[in-house]
């Protein structure tokens, strides 16, 4: 990744600050003018969410505002991923020119070379953002008609796979990194450095083991360390295009778009990824509170079938995508199973914590079922 490698240097070039002169630049670059009366913009960081990289928006005045997101080029996580991610998937193509009533609000990517970094600019569409807590089955559905025709678009197509990063290294990058965290053992010379940015898992994964108790911790971390065979069990699978990171934070519904941002994990891999890494987030770790079991929401899934059937004008098939599915559960329980552990109020009540130790230990009896029936 040295600062002159392809494809920085067929990049645009930015230098010094998010100012006026950049932003012009930058809306130029993309067929924009800048607004009329707009200001030099202020730069106002956002902390919410999860993410390891500094993100801004850039206030220009009313109705003006943008979203910086810097990424720097050297970053372990990168290493581990094996590819730079959505700055380069978006210089490429690969995640523009979506399908409705999909968008993507990223319209310019820089290179700042005293930086070493990626400049990402997008449109600010933070209002249509889901607050955490008030997603619905509605949010689901629609997230789920946009991935079928993100899906459908792209289903078995050839020439995306050395235009977007792949299941093998969206695996690696989590589970080497848990693995790291949780045992201090960094089995890849990038690991330790991707424990440090991906703090999340340092966090959680001490009280997670903990919920498990020593004898299914191993059996956790057992699991873990044959991510490659469950990578291989699915290729085997149609492949298409995949956003890779499906949670609430990295989506926002704007009239009638379903808008996706936050492209660092786009693969080329089998369209049950997309859907399992958004079901295990937001029906296992972070349910609605309306006391419904993940299995009683299946419905939605079929719906997502019935809807990329009808796009692609031929029937899918069901067994199939049943085993990629479970495979796809499997495959995010071992990059991101222990924010089943994420709880505010750990320690405080006996109850809640009875509680969170029994749906551990029920995720990681599934994923031992999913494990003896597919992986070999």
């Amino acid at each position: 990744m040295s600062t002159t490698s392809e494809p920085a240097a067929h990049a645009p070039t930015v230098r010094g600050a998010p100012d006026g002169a950049f932003l012009t630049a930058a809306l130029r670059r993309a067929g924009r003018e800048p607004p009329a009366g707009a200001r030099a913009p202020r730069s106002v960081p956002l902390t919410g969410g999860r993410t390891s990289q500094p993100v801004s928006r850039l206030v220009c005045g009313p109705g003006s505002n943008y979203v910086l997101k810097r990424v720097p080029r050297r970053r372990a996580f990168a290493r581990g991923l094996g590819t730079e991610g959505e700055a380069v998937f978006w210089l490429a193509g690969s995640t523009r020119n979506l399908p409705p009533p999909l968008a993507n609000p990223t319209f310019d990517v820089a290179y700042h070379q005293e930086r070493d970094e990626w400049w990402v600019l997008m449109d600010d569409v933070s209002e249509g953002i889901v607050p955490r807590g008030h997603w619905t089955e509605r949010h689901t559905l629609r997230l789920f008609d946009a991935l079928a025709a993100l899906h459908a678009g792209a289903w078995g197509k050839a020439g995306l796979e050395g235009t977007l990063g792949t299941p093998a290294g969206t695996t690696r990058v989590f589970v080497e990194t848990a693995i790291c965290a949780a045992t201090g053992n960094a089995r890849a010379n990038w690991a330790e450095g991707a424990a440090r940015e991906f703090r999340v898992a340092a966090a959680l994964l001490p009280r997670f083991l903990e919920l498990l108790g020593a004898r299914d911790a191993e059996i956790y971390l057992d699991l873990c360390r044959a991510w490659p065979k469950v990578v291989a069990a699915l290729e085997p699978f149609t492949p298409t295009r995949l956003h890779g990171d499906t949670r609430g934070a990295n989506l926002a519904f704007v009239r009638d778009q379903v808008v996706m941002f936050d492209w660092d994990f786009a693969m080329h891999g089998p369209a049950a990824l997309d859907l399992t890494w958004h079901w295990f987030l937001q029906y296992w770790a972070y349910p609605p509170d309306d006391g419904r079991r993940p299995e009683d929401r299946l419905w939605m899934r079929d719906a997502y079938l019935q809807r990329l059937e009808n796009l692609l004008g031929h029937k899918v098939d069901r067994k199939a995508f049943d085993g990629a599915w479970e495979l796809g559960w499997l495959r995010v329980f071992l990059q991101l199973g222990f924010v089943l552990a994420d709880n505010d109020d750990a320690g405080d009540d006996p109850e809640v914590d009875r509680r969170q130790q029994a749906l551990c230990r029920h995720a990681l009896r599934t994923a031992q079922a999913i494990a003896d029936r597919h992986v070999r």
